[in-house]
């Protein structure tokens, strides 16, 4: 064999360079489509945890603050009251014991809360970065006093999005039925004064897009509060009368 026959049997023609460059792209291309894929399934997993965390949290903090419900009614705004618990169709109001004060605000254990729904405005969906109609959202308020004056308003937090819609009842032990406002139609007390009944239940039914349809029934014991709301402003407010620690569930 000559050394001319072995130079041109050494090296590689250009079909096979080809057919190496193309395999190289195929192979890359491909590597970098199942990369994407891995990526994007990581980022809706990461998506889905956060909404589950949201959506345990949430009915975390609504069983959390029924169980500690009280009938304690309130001072309004308008020298008139406010029920121990007051509720709507998709709103409700409450009182709640043993609230903690981890970030030591001016008030006592009492707090009064309340539970809707709603939307949030343009430049506040970065909590809530996700679709354009991710639908609305379930609120909890709070008021930083327990008997109001006329500049007090809540802080309003959202618990978790995708909600389409939030229906209540209340279970009245007087006529032993279901009533869609607490207290109900018909009742004997007037804002002029201070009414401490509470329902025997009250049924919580949130429709959600992610999980449905959840259906909760929270039952309430006899619940009794004697002392009268404080004046807001004065030596009691916030937080209630100075007795607020003595009153107890019954």
């Amino acid at each position: 064999m000559t050394t001319h026959q072995l130079d041109r049997q050494s090296g590689f023609t250009l079909v096979e360079v080809l057919v190496v460059l193309v395999l190289v792209a195929i192979i890359s291309v491909g590597s970098f489509s199942l990369l994407d894929v891995f990526r994007g399934t990581d980022h809706a997993v990461e998506q889905r945890a956060e909404e589950l965390r949201r959506f345990s949290m949430a009915l975390y903090r609504l069983e959390d603050d029924l169980r500690q419900l009280t009938a304690r009614p309130i001072k309004n705004a308008y020298s008139g009251y406010e029920a121990a618990l007051r509720g709507d169709e998709d709103e409700f109001e409450f009182t709640r014991l043993g609230a903690a004060n981890l970030t030591n605000e001016p008030r006592g254990e009492l707090q009064r809360l309340g539970y809707s729904i709603g939307y949030p405005e343009t430049d506040e969906r970065d909590s809530f970065a996700q679709e354009e109609d991710s639908g609305a959202l379930l609120l909890r308020s709070r008021w930083q006093v327990l008997d109001r004056g006329p500049d007090s308003e809540p802080t309003v937090e959202p618990l978790m999005t995708g909600v389409e819609s939030l229906s209540l009842r209340y279970f009245d032990p007087e006529t032993e039925a279901w009533v869609i406002q607490w207290p109900p139609v018909g009742t004997t007390a007037s804002s002029n004064s201070a009414d401490n009944r509470l329902p025997k239940a009250i049924e919580f039914i949130l429709l959600t897009r992610q999980y449905g349809e959840i259906r909760r029934v929270f039952p309430f014991p006899t619940a009794e509060f004697t002392s009268t709301p404080s004046t807001p402003g004065g030596p009691n407010d916030p937080g209630g009368s100075p007795d607020d620690e003595d009153d107890e569930r019954r």
